[in-house]
């Protein structure tokens, strides 16, 4: 299915965000800012946003794997 689904989407398009007046007028103030221009501004944010949920879901695998492997010693320092 996930072949069929390959054929017939292509990941590379683009595609239609509609902001409201305010949020477009915020991302051309924000593009403006950076020198950038609003699209630019807008893939970097979204690249952000995945970026940062990557490094927590890491993070909470860390945490899992640490607090299985020290439940022990994390038992005793609780008392």
């Amino acid at each position: 299915m996930a072949r069929t689904r390959n054929r017939r989407y292509r990941f590379d398009m683009a595609f239609v965000v509609k902001l409201s007046p305010e949020d477009t007028e915020a991302l051309r103030e924000q593009a403006t800012r950076e020198h950038r221009s609003m699209h630019e501004v807008v893939v970097l944010a979204i690249k952000t946003r995945i970026d940062g949920d990557r490094r927590a879901a890491a993070l909470d695998g860390l945490f899992d794997q640490s607090a299985a492997e020290d439940a022990e010693l994390l038992d005793r320092l609780a008392q």
